[in-house]
């Protein structure tokens, strides 16, 4: 999500998956116990933080796989909200642009999107049941029917399903840094290479001023607003930076 390298500490947890190295910072730890502070109960806490970890790594996975297909070696770092999956090779190595980046920025919600069908999918040959709402914008509600396993565990299910589907959804927003500002910013490119980023960055702030205000009405999420508030922020920042004060 937020593509800036916040350092290494003694504390981090390093592995590979799938020949990719991922390198998960403390802060993401925390944030998930902040945001799964809900919780019940510690077995529900766990279920969220398992579900988080999961749900993110999948997202990111699905943005390594996509690089890997055009040549980069990539590796995953998680931290804060989310995390971000660089293309190796240094700060010399050359980004794609075009076709390539669109590809790879939306690489990380189709995987999210991916583990979502597979889990419903294996959840009705198991014979339960699983209801999936999403509504406009982005209130998804999810709710198994019946106890898969045990309360914990469908618990787990549920929380699954919820960060792909929201995380994915949210991620394909037009806004910086995320995946749908990406998106935006090659495809109004391609449209017309001497106003395409600055029409994005437009698109950018009005998109996230429109969500700050839906997190803090529909979801009544004050750390919602405060995120979109701040991505708005960046967007008419970096607006102002290129020159683009016309409006």
């Amino acid at each position: 999500m937020f593509g800036v390298d916040p350092g290494h500490t003694s504390w981090d947890l390093n592995f590979s998956i799938f020949r990719v190295p991922v390198r998960v910072h403390p802060l993401f730890w925390l944030v998930g116990l902040l945001l799964g502070a809900r919780a019940q109960d510690p077995a529900e806490l766990i279920a969220w933080m398992i579900a988080f970890f999961v749900a993110i790594l999948v997202h990111e996975l699905g943005h390594a796989a996509a690089m890997r297909a055009y040549g980069f070696y990539p590796s995953i770092t998680l931290y804060g909200l989310g995390g971000f999956t660089s293309y190796g090779g240094g700060a010399f190595v050359r980004q794609p642009r075009g076709l390539p980046h669109i590809v790879i920025s939306a690489a990380g919600p189709a995987a999210g999107f991916a583990l979502a069908a597979i889990l419903a999918v294996a959840i009705a040959l198991a014979g339960f049941r699983v209801v999936i709402h999403v509504g406009l914008p982005f209130g998804v509600r999810i709710l198994v029917v019946e106890t898969v396993g045990s309360p914990a565990f469908s618990n787990l299910i549920e929380d699954l399903f919820f960060i792909t589907l929201f995380w994915g959804l949210v991620n394909l927003l037009p806004v910086y840094p995320l995946d749908g500002g990406q998106i935006a910013r090659e495809v109004l490119g391609a449209i017309r290479p001497d106003e395409g980023t600055r029409w994005s960055l437009m698109l950018s702030f009005v998109t996230a001023v429109l969500m700050a205000v839906v997190a803090f009405v529909q979801w009544q999420s004050l750390f919602g607003a405060i995120l979109f508030g701040y991505l708005a922020y960046l967007s008419y920042a970096m607006l102002t930076f290129q020159g683009g004060s016309r409006w």
